[in-house]
């Protein structure tokens, strides 16, 4: 079975090379696009990533701001109805838009659930990257059966796998998916731009200790990254 991908783009916020690039002196300019993926082809569509809130969205000062909702019935999708969601990893602009999924079960990594609900509150330098309501809101979710906690490499739909592999936060998770195209690796924030990966020019080390690992798949695969501006908002995959 072949799918099809949708890389549906939310918002933008401008930053600096300095921020995202380690070891990076340069204060150019650098824009951040935010996405949402959706995987159609099968029985249901199934979402990754949530986004994040119009408020959430105002507060972080991104620009261009459309709601993840939104954006999904562009290609025919309604948010509330959607069954099943991945949630590469749990800082804000990942997680926060959760209640647009009423529907959804939320699959993630138990190594990312138990860092962001444990650990991760005692250090300062790990608090800006999510919000407290949400993951308070995460343990109701929970508790009410409505997520699913995976460890390591699980299918989630015939073809379609989350694999972890940590680096930017202790359990962020990639979706593996066959399309017509090949295998494509919606690799979320493992790799924010291009460069990362081309000039093996890492992201400024942040959630995870033990760094970054590089997960390269099967021969012929595609990555399609958050935050690179090579995606482009409603390309299929």
């Amino acid at each position: 079975m072949t799918y099809q991908i949708y890389a549906l783009k939310y918002g933008e916020r401008d930053t600096k090379e300095s921020q995202f690039f380690f070891r990076e002196a340069s204060q150019k300019p650098l824009t951040l696009h935010f996405f949402i993926w959706v995987i159609l082809g099968g029985p249901h569509p199934i979402v990754v990533d949530t986004g994040c809130t119009a408020a959430d969205a105002q507060a972080k000062e991104l620009r261009a701001f459309v709601s993840p909702a939104d954006m999904l019935a562009k290609v025919g999708v309604k948010a509330a109805e959607v069954p099943v969601t991945l949630v590469s990893h749990l800082h804000w602009d990942h997680w926060g838009g959760y209640s647009l999924f009423p529907g959804s079960t939320f699959w993630m990594q138990r190594e990312e659930l138990e860092f962001w609900t444990g650990i991760a509150g005692q250090h300062e330098n790990y608090r800006s990257f999510a919000i407290p309501e949400s993951l308070a809101q995460l343990v109701r979710l929970n508790y009410s059966g409505r997520v699913k906690l995976v460890t390591g490499e699980t299918e989630v739909m015939p073809g379609i796998r989350v694999h972890w592999v940590g680096g930017h936060t202790a359990g962020l998770q990639v979706v593996s998916v066959p399309t017509a195209k090949g295998t494509v690796v919606l690799t979320s924030d493992a790799s924010h731009f291009y460069r990362n990966i081309e000039r093996r020019d890492h992201h400024q080390p942040a959630s995870d200790a033990r760094g970054v690992r590089e997960d390269r798949r099967a021969g012929g695969s595609e990555g399609a990254r958050g935050g690179g501006p090579r995606s482009r908002s409603g390309h299929a995959l």
